[in-house]
C-alpha cells in the first residue's frame, strides 16, 4: 500500500493543539488503527507521542508491528520521525493493582487488598473496571509529563458512552457511605437502626453462609474494610480524570463505520459527549469507500471483453457501483447532520489489513483528504 503523504492542515492542527485526543466509538468500527494512524502523524510533526490501548485482539501490534505482550511503554522500531512514537496496551488487571498499592495507606492495607480474592475478581470483571483502569493509566502518561500529546483508543464497549461513565460508577460503588453502611451492618451493637438493619444483612449472609461458606462472607467484609483506604484517592482521581476529560487541551474523536445504525450510534454520542461537557473534534468515518473501486474506464474495458461471463461480470459490476452511490448518499446526509457540530474525515475501505509505518502514514493522508470543513 503506497500513497504519498500529502499536507494535512486539519489534522495537523488538531494534533498540535491538544494533550491529550481520546478516540471514542462502539466496538468493531477500527478505533484502534485509527488512534495508531494519528500517533504515527503526531509523531511525523515532532510530537513524542504515546498511542494507550486496551486491545484484546492486539491489532495495535499488528499495525506498529510492535510486541506488546506487556503493558510497558515502549517505542515503536524502525521510525525516523522528527517527533518519537511510543505505544502500549493496559493490562487491566496490573494498572489497578498498581493503583491500589499506590494508594493504599500503607504497604499492609495494600497488600490485604490485593490478596482479597473478591478484589482479584471484580478488578478483571467489575462493571467499569476496564475503563476505570483505561482512564487511571491515561492520567499517569499525562502527569509524566514524557509526552507532548496521549492518544488513548478507548476500550471495546457495546455503548461507547460506558467508557464516559465508568469513573463515576467505581466511585459510587466505592463511596465511604456504602463501604461503613456494610461493614456496620455486620457488627452488632451499632444502636437501634444499626442493629435493625443488620438484623436484616445477617439474615441475608446467613443464606450466603450456607450456599458459599463462612469464608466467602469473612473475605466480603474484609473487602469493604480493606478498600476504605483507598476510597479518597478513587474520589480525587475520579474528579481529575473529569477536569482531564473537559479540559482545554482534551479533545474527542469519535470513529464509526459506514452502516447506518453506527453512523445513527456516532449522532448519538456527539450529542452526549456536548451535553457531558467534553469536546468532540471531529468524526472519522471508516471504511467508508473502497480504495479498490473501479473507475469508469474499468467498465469500458469489461464491456469490451470477450467471453461468456461478460455480460455478467458487467451486470455485477453495475450494481457493486449503485450500491456504493447509496452508501455515498448515506454520507451526504450523515456530513449535512453533523457539519456545524465537527470536522468530518471518510477513510477508505483498503484491500488488505493496514500493517506498518508505511500503510499508517498512508491512512494518516487519507484522513486528512476526506475531511470537511465546518
Amino acid at each position: 500500500m503506497k500513497n504519498k503523504l500529502r499536507p494535512s492542515p486539519a489534522i495537523d492542527a488538531i494534533l498540535t493543539s491538544q494533550k491529550v485526543v481520546v478516540c471514542a466509538g462502539s466496538g468493531g468500527v477500527g478505533k484502534t488503527t485509527i488512534a495508531a494512524a494519528l500517533g504515527v502523524r503526531a509523531a511525523q510533526l515532532g510530537l513524542r507521542t504515546l498511542v494507550l490501548t486496551v486491545d484484546p485482539a492486539k491489532r495495535l501490534a499488528t499495525a506498529l508491528g510492535l510486541d506488546l505482550s506487556d503493558d510497558t511503554e515502549k517505542r515503536v522500531p524502525s521510525q525516523s520521525y522528527p517527533g518519537e512514537l511510543s505505544a502500549a496496551v493496559i493490562d487491566s488487571r496490573k494498572t489497578f493493582d498498581h493503583f491500589i498499592v499506590r494508594h493504599a495507606k500503607d504497604r499492609a492495607a495494600g497488600e490485604r487488598i490485593l490478596r482479597n480474592r473478591l478484589y482479584q475478581q471484580l478488578s478483571t470483571t467489575l462493571s467499569g473496571s476496564q475503563e476505570f483502569t483505561s482512564l487511571e493509566r491515561l492520567l499517569e502518561a499525562v502527569e509524566s509529563q514524557r509526552y507532548d500529546l496521549v492518544i488513548l483508543d478507548t476500550p471495546p464497549t457495546k455503548h461507547a458512552m460506558d467508557f464516559l461513565m465508568a469513573p463515576q460508577r467505581i466511585h459510587s460503588l466505592f463511596q465511604d457511605s456504602v463501604t461503613k453502611w456494610f461493614i456496620e451492618a455486620t457488627q452488632p451493637g451499632g444502636g437501634l437502626i444499626s442493629n435493625l438493619v443488620s438484623r436484616g444483612t445477617r439474615t441475608v449472609l446467613k443464606s450466603l453462609e450456607v450456599l458459599t461458606g463462612g469464608q466467602f462472607i469473612e473475605e466480603l467484609v474484609d473487602f469493604f474494610a480493606a478498600i476504605r483506604s483507598v476510597q479518597t484517592s478513587l474520589r480525587d482521581r475520579s474528579i481529575a480524570v473529569q477536569k482531564l476529560l473537559s479540559g482545554a487541551r482534551t479533545k474527542f474523536i469519535v470513529v464509526t463505520s459506514f452502516d447506518a445504525a453506527k453512523l445513527d450510534e456516532a449522532k448519538y454520542l456527539q450529542t452526549a459527549l456536548r451535553k457531558m461537557g467534553f469536546a468532540l473534534e471531529a468524526i472519522v468515518i471508516n471504511r467508508a469507500y473502497p480504495m479498490w473501486l473501479p473507475e469508469d474506464i474499468e467498465r469500458e474495458r469489461i464491456a469490451q471483453s470477450q467471453g461468456p461471463e461478460q455480460e455478467k461480470v458487467l451486470l455485477f459490476y453495475e450494481r457493486f457501483k449503485q450500491f456504493h452511490a447509496l452508501r455515498y448518499n448515506l454520507y451526504e446526509e450523515f456530513a449535512k447532520q453533523m457539519r456545524n457540530s465537527a470536522r468530518i474525515f471518510r477513510v477508505p475501505e483498503y484491500a488488505q489489513d493496514v500493517y506498518g509505518l508505511e500503510d499508517l502514514e498512508s491512512l494518516a493522508a487519507c484522513i486528512a483528504e476526506g475531511a470537511e470543513t465546518k
